[in-house]
């Protein structure tokens, strides 16, 4: 039986914030728990969880809302098949500032009918395209790299995978119209960090507006002109799917799209690298073995088809993703009352989530808090204990659709990285773990040894 519509009139409430029945802290006048987030995510919800459980009141900034932690809650949620959570209202005052449009910003059929729009994108036949596209970026910036003194490794992977993204979602080359792009999306991330939400010139909030309004004229321009080509691009593969009626998708729906890919496979992909570079430095046994694995190939180039082959390092890949989920934070909205955990929730309550409590759960995991990739392995598969120990790309309608290509991209760039360089941190070297806006250690001074 088909399900009937969901009536849209949620889109328009405020969030109820009438949670003094739910035991909890609003923690600090104004900011709540937020600045405690950035460092220690995982104590906050550690605190939570061994005072008041699975749910529990929270607030961050202006909104109060409810933590929820937990495997079942999350499967319920996530499968959502009583259609009561929006993902459209969970970040509509977060990256919807900037995303509006999106697909993760659109719920039920909205959602579904965006995804059809990308589908080809992400088919086998375009990642085939990808994986040629990427590899020259990456080698050129990777070849520079033991040349520069006090080498950093954030930065630097950042202007990497800026550059891949600009080519391979937008088909940009290098120069100014991709500096400007660049300069565009860096913007509108520091826009989404704004405590002041007016434009008022000066201010973070002003110039990522100015970075929309840019990326979206851009856009705009380029659509017709992408139809008529055949750019093997991701925009282009867009720009020239149809509906099942058989016309071109409107354009006001692609233009959110272009700039929303550029944003979540970037910033995933970066943080999953950080960490990646971060534990195989730590652990050398792991970097040889992945190594080992990329020489076994025998090949200069890395091929679509060799992909699978890489079984250590998509080990290595799962592993860091479990520790440290690129997407540390989740949200979503419910749309009626409903009752999670024993505890009645209102309508248009704030729905707080975060993978590392159940990526850590003892209950699933053994030595939940060390790095082990092996725990991966088909004999063990621990992430198989219950789906939804294992969920940094999310699960149910809304499981990214990127999934494969952030695991593609992250495969290319080490397998470049591998055939070039060993790579250690100083023997001294200490970091500390930043959870928000973008999970990655604050310092990784990569010391690089040509091979």
């Amino acid at each position: 039986m088909a399900k009937a519509a969901v009536d849209k009139s949620y889109l328009t409430r405020p969030d109820c914030k009438d949670l003094d029945h739910i035991p909890g802290t609003d923690g600090l006048p104004y900011f709540g728990s937020s600045l405690s987030t950035i460092w220690g995510l995982e104590e906050v919800l550690e605190k939570h969880y061994q005072k008041w459980g699975e749910v529990s009141r929270l607030k961050m900034l202006h909104q109060r809302g409810v933590l929820v932690l937990g495997v079942d809650n999350y499967q319920r949620i996530f499968l959502d098949r009583e259609q009561n959570f929006s993902t459209e209202m969970g970040f509509a005052e977060s990256i919807g500032q900037f995303y509006k449009g999106g697909i993760l910003m659109k719920d039920f059929a909205d959602h579904k009918f965006l995804r059809r729009m990308m589908q080809t994108a992400f088919k086998n036949a375009a990642m085939r395209n990808y994986v040629g596209m990427m590899m020259p970026v990456m080698d050129r910036h990777i070849q520079k790299w033991d040349q520069i003194d006090n080498f950093q490794f954030f930065p630097h992977i950042k202007e990497t995978l800026l550059e891949v993204g600009a080519e391979v979602f937008i088909g940009a080359k290098a120069g100014e119209d991709t500096k400007k792009m660049n300069q565009a999306f860096l913007d509108i991330n520091d826009g989404l960090l704004g405590q002041l939400r007016k434009e008022i010139p000066g201010t973070k909030y002003n110039k990522g507006k100015k970075g929309e309004r840019y990326l979206r004229e851009y856009f705009s321009g380029e659509i017709d002109k992408r139809r008529e080509g055949d750019g093997a691009d991701m925009l282009s593969f867009m720009c020239r799917e149809k509906t099942e009626d058989g016309e071109f998708f409107d354009k006001e729906l692609i233009i959110p799209q272009a700039s929303f890919l550029l944003f979540a496979a970037h910033d995933t992909t970066t943080s999953v690298l950080n960490h990646m570079i971060y534990y195989t430095a730590k652990h050398p046994e792991w970097q040889d073995a992945m190594r080992a694995e990329v020489e076994a190939l025998g090949k200069d180039e890395l091929d679509y088809d060799d992909l699978d082959k890489l079984e250590i390092m998509e080990r290595v890949f799962n592993e860091c993703l479990r520790l440290r989920p690129s997407v540390s934070f989740l949200t979503r909205r419910t749309i009626r009352e409903c009752e999670i955990g024993g505890h009645q929730i209102p309508a248009d309550t704030m729905i707080f989530m975060s993978p590392i409590h159940n990526h850590r759960d003892p209950k699933f995991w053994t030595n939940p808090n060390a790095f082990d990739p092996d725990r991966f392995l088909p004999e063990r598969a621990e992430q198989k204990n219950h789906s939804f120990a294992w969920h940094p790309f999310g699960g149910g309608a809304h499981k990214c659709i990127g999934m494969h290509f952030a695991m593609m991209l992250s495969k290319a760039f080490m397998f470049q990285l591998l055939k070039t360089y060993k790579y250690s941190l100083p023997a001294d070297f200490k970091t500390r773990f930043e959870w928000v806006p973008l999970p990655k250690p604050t310092k990784l001074p990569v010391k690089w040894e040509r091979l």
